[in-house]
């Protein structure tokens, strides 16, 4: 049956007039959500009432959730007044329910959990996908939590052998100590959609937006947890995380105190030492320090060139071999990298600023040919606040490709002009990149409690990418 217009537009504006009048009436609610409102706090800790961090503390009757800190306590916001059930849940420990917890209006009820321990482990949690502490099982993407245990017992030296077994990764040695990661379907080595981020910073080469893998500061021994989201990322992590993330988590110096060194040897030379060492003193105040020196002498593949820099069978006329150069190739994979960390906890808070700096020598595999690494420096400075609410953080990260150059390019020109220097050679043949990302952003998160617990994410971000090639391979 067909309506009148007039009758359409009159249901319209009656269906308008109350969604309003509905909306003004959760306002006030919305506004004094303390006047109607409580909320629940507390310490989770074990059996031997040391806090736990990470677990997880439910409101049974409205799902409303918390996750405990590294000091073990929680808080959970805008509870409604009334009688509620507390459901507690640890990896490692039996879950607990708690009941008959009484929230009344504009008050603090706390409530503190002891848990034992228990043979059974539930899912871990991550922060990649949503860029907030949650159950990797209830995260919106696919990921890989890689946690230290897993790291530790990893064949290799290097903070990328445990993504090995990392779901939709396609994992290229490409070295003794080199190795490229590609989202599965984009196996290309040269990796530049699949972002890289460390303790919250872009870690990419910024002329390139090649993620800087084996140029880290930091080391295996630092490495608290691995973190892969494989698909797209770019809503929370911007354009250069088009085919996935990989986070890299270091270890808290309060979670993580005292001193650990690891040394190991092998087959062509190969030696790698590492050690960090991190405390606390004076209850709110942590730091650490870490280093590593590790080189090895690559497996050797001697390619010829032409003239134009192109790969030709060996042995072609006019051609140069890379064992005939008048600069020798240096086989020898070699880096040296170290970080250290002040950090100020404050209840829930938590600020930390950190450096890092590696040194690197080698070899380096691209899409368009082979580069020598000479003296690649790669480091970084960051400031980072992080709260229950709210998290800021600013950092500044620099890549120098100091006396690096192409290996084609250097041939070709050696074939060209033969009775140019090595010296000059090289210098024709580098690419010289002093690239810098400056960042700063702020997030804040809050829960309307009035609004059927709806979970509200907010923030900005200011980047700036400096690049400098000296206008030789960038205009």
């Amino acid at each position: 049956m067909l309506m009148p217009r007039s009758f359409l537009t009159s249901a319209t504006r009656a269906i308008c007039a109350l969604a309003l009048a509905v909306s003004f009436a959760a306002l006030p609610s919305l506004l004094t959500g303390q006047a109607t409102s409580g909320q629940v706090s507390g310490t989770v800790t074990n059996a031997s009432q040391a806090p736990i961090a990470g677990a997880r503390v439910t409101i049974v009757e409205t799902s409303q959730t918390a996750v405990s800190n590294s000091e073990g306590k929680f808080i959970i916001p805008h509870v409604a007044v009334g009688s509620h059930s507390l459901r507690f849940v640890s990896v490692g420990a039996r879950p607990r329910i708690i009941t008959g917890v009484v929230v009344t209006a504009g008050a603090t009820a706390t409530i503190d959990a002891a848990l034992s321990e228990a043979a059974t482990s539930i899912g871990g949690v991550v922060v990649t996908a949503s860029r907030r502490v949650e159950k990797i099982t209830d995260a919106p993407a696919t990921i890989t939590s890689i946690g230290v245990q897993a790291i530790d017992n990893a064949v290799g030296n290097t903070i990328v052998s445990a993504l090995k077994e990392a779901k939709g990764i396609d994992f290229v040695q490409v070295g003794m100590t080199s190795v490229a990661i590609n989202a599965r379907g984009f196996n290309s080595s040269f990796n530049n959609r699949m972002l890289q981020v460390e303790d919250g910073r872009i870690s990419v080469i910024p002329e390139s937006g090649l993620p800087i893998g084996s140029l880290t500061a930091i080391p295996k021994v630092d490495l608290a947890g691995i973190e892969v989201l494989v698909g797209p990322g770019s809503a929370l992590y911007g354009a250069d995380a088009s085919n996935g993330v990989i986070a890299l988590n270091t270890k808290d110096p309060r979670q993580f105190p005292g001193a650990t060194l690891e040394v190991t040897g092998g087959n062509r030379s190969y030696r790698d030492i590492q050690g960090r060492y991190a405390g606390v003193f004076a209850q709110n105040f942590g730091y650490k320090v870490t280093g590593e020196y590790q080189d090895a002498n690559d497996f050797e593949n001697v390619l010829s060139y032409n003239a134009g820099g192109t790969i030709v069978p060996r042995g072609t006329a006019g051609s140069v071999r890379e064992d005939s150069l008048r600069l020798p190739i240096d086989f020898t994979a070699r880096v040296m990298r170290g970080s250290g960390a002040f950090v100020y906890y404050r209840g829930d808070s938590r600020f930390e600023v950190n450096g890092g700096m590696s040194l690197t020598d080698g070899l380096a595999q691209t899409s368009v040919g082979r580069n020598q690494l000479d003296g690649w420096k790669y480091n970084h400075l960051q400031a980072k606040w992080t709260a229950p609410h709210w998290y800021f953080n600013a950092y500044r990260t620099q890549s120098q490709s100091g006396k690096s150059f192409a290996l084609n390019r250097y041939a070709g020109r050696q074939v060209t002009s033969p009775a140019l220097t090595a010296d000059s050679l090289r210098l024709l043949s580098d690419w010289p990149s002093n690239g810098r990302i400056m960042s700063a952003e702020g997030q804040g998160n809050y829960t309307l409690a009035p609004l059927l617990n709806t979970y509200i994410v907010f923030g900005a971000q200011i980047r700036d990418d400096i690049v400098s090639s000296d206008r030789q391979w960038l205009n």
